[in-house]
């Protein structure tokens, strides 16, 4: 009997042990649990603390809330009243220049005056500030052209007497007859030129031409073309120191006297 209450005995204080290393394993445990918590707790603080205080660096060197860049992204630019400025300018510099290439801008600057660089300028050193120089044009004498001599002018000599008649060119008041009459009166008179009668007498007799009688009809000498062209065809068709034909001109009914 003693042998077993002393086994029982030690059991149970071997079962206390065992409960006793239990409890103190299961302390142990625990205690180290609530340390790694702590230290966890203590590195996420710490954290913290330095991210704040890497934003409050940040705030004092930029100057403004880091929300503005929100702000400024946020912003829509829709709203803006002169978005379109921008592109206006743009569509207008893209016009000018087509309208350049095209040459829509040479007649313009011609009536303003502008004739471009001169040539020489165009090729000049472009590293200078002198102007380019341009030599002087040559001037060459001027070579007389050769004149072909004039043949001179035929010269004619006559005499005439002249019947007018009313509406003839020049004819003076005083001359009342008719175109036949005064046809007539001419005819006459060619018949007694040709019949050897005194030329400057006839002249005298029959001629209404102001101042005729007082020269005898004398006419001068004149180069070919001076004379109307019925006049000058009939004293042509006349050899010199004879008496023509009778001819007529808008001044009435000549007899001629070649004289040269």
């Amino acid at each position: 009997m003693a042998k077993k209450e002393l086994k029982s005995k030690k059991a149970a204080e071997a079962d206390a042990d065992g409960d006793d290393g239990h409890e103190t394993a299961a302390t142990a445990r625990s205690t180290s649990g609530e340390e790694r918590r702590a230290r966890m707790r203590e590195r996420r603080v710490a954290a913290a603390e330095s991210h704040d205080a890497h934003d409050d660096h940040d705030h004092g060197h930029h100057g403004h809330d880091p929300h503005d860049h929100d702000a400024e992204d946020e912003y829509d630019s829709s709203n803006d009243p002169s978005w379109w400025v921008p592109h206006a300018v743009l569509g207008v510099l893209v016009l000018v220049g087509i309208l350049g290439f095209f040459g829509a801008f040479t007649g313009l600057a011609a009536k303003m005056g502008y004739k471009g660089l001169p040539a020489d300028a165009s090729h000049g050193d472009s590293h200078t500030s002198k102007p380019a120089q341009t030599k002087p044009a040559e001037t060459k004498p001027a070579t007389p052209v050769p004149t072909q001599p004039q043949a001179p002018k035929e010269m004619f000599g006559a005499k005439h007497l002249l019947v007018m008649y009313k509406g003839s060119m020049r004819a003076p008041e005083s001359v009342t007859r008719t175109k036949d009459e005064a046809k007539a009166r001419a005819e006459e008179a060619l018949k007694k030129a040709k019949g050897g009668t005194k030329f400057e007498d006839l002249v005298k007799e029959y001629s209404d031409e102001p101042g005729a009688g007082q020269r005898g009809g004398d006419l001068g000498k004149f180069p070919k073309g001076r004379m109307v062209g019925a006049f000058q065809d009939g004293l042509e068709k006349t050899k010199v120191g004879e008496v023509s034909d009778l001819v007529e001109t808008p001044f009435g009914y000549h007899v001629i006297l070649r004289t040269q």
